[in-house]
């Protein structure tokens, strides 16, 4: 399976602890089955720690303290589990995030989401326009006619964006994100209005030009919707 992703990504690596806005608290964090039978089998006082900082019920989570902040979340907004046993030791929503995924009969495509300052910043301030990269797979395509329509209408649009700078990085990513829904559930006109909708209401009062106001609204609207 071919994975593509915007030509971006790569420069995208968490700032953890310079980060305004962590990503570990205010959050539900899952853990999933491959990441729970890890913990179980953690040794030591820390691993006893992970397991009492974790609810079975339901779907297994970790359990949030004060001010909904992640129970391995230290003062320094550093995250324990990667000080003691590496990045390996995260679960999947911990090292997917702020990652996203389409999915299609021929292809991935992944993204960063707006929701994470850092994501955002690369995103807005990058300064050309969106262009995909394959960084896995060598497969011959056959979209479904489906998918042909969509990428044909994707490019079309993309081609024919008129803003400039951040205004137009975020309409490209927003397309990006959001356009391939309407192959899950084959409401085209109302993912376009979406998508016009989301990027009215981050720059709508956009007034002084600093990035970082885009930024912060940015993020504001896509943790409201994500």
């Amino acid at each position: 399976m071919n994975i593509y992703v915007p030509d971006y990504y790569p420069a995208f690596h968490c700032i953890a602890s310079n980060c305004g806005h962590t990503c570990c608290a205010g959050w539900e964090i899952d853990i999933d089955d491959e990441s729970l039978s890890r913990y179980e089998r953690m040794n030591g006082a820390f691993g006893e720690r992970v397991r009492q900082s974790i609810s079975c019920e339901d779907t297994p989570h970790f359990i949030l303290e004060k001010n909904e902040r992640c129970p391995l979340l230290n003062s320094a907004n550093l995250c324990e589990l990667i000080r003691h046993e590496g990045e390996g030791a995260l679960c999947q929503i911990c090292r997917d995030h702020p990652r996203f995924r389409n999915y299609f009969s021929c292809r991935v495509e992944m993204g960063l989401g707006l929701v994470c300052e850092e994501a955002a910043r690369i995103i807005l301030s990058w300064p050309h326009p969106l262009r995909l990269i394959r960084i896995d797979g060598d497969d011959v395509e056959s979209p479904t006619a489906d998918e042909r329509c969509l990428f044909d209408l994707r490019s079309q649009w993309l081609s024919s964006i008129r803003e400039e700078g951040p205004r137009a990085r975020l309409m490209e990513t927003l397309i990006l994100r959001h356009l391939p829904d309407a192959l899950y559930d084959g409401r085209l006109e109302a993912r376009i209005g979406f998508i016009h909708r989301a990027f009215a209401d981050i720059t709508g009062d956009w007034k002084d030009g600093r990035l970082s106001t885009l930024i912060d609204r940015a993020r504001a609207f896509s943790d409201r919707v994500e």
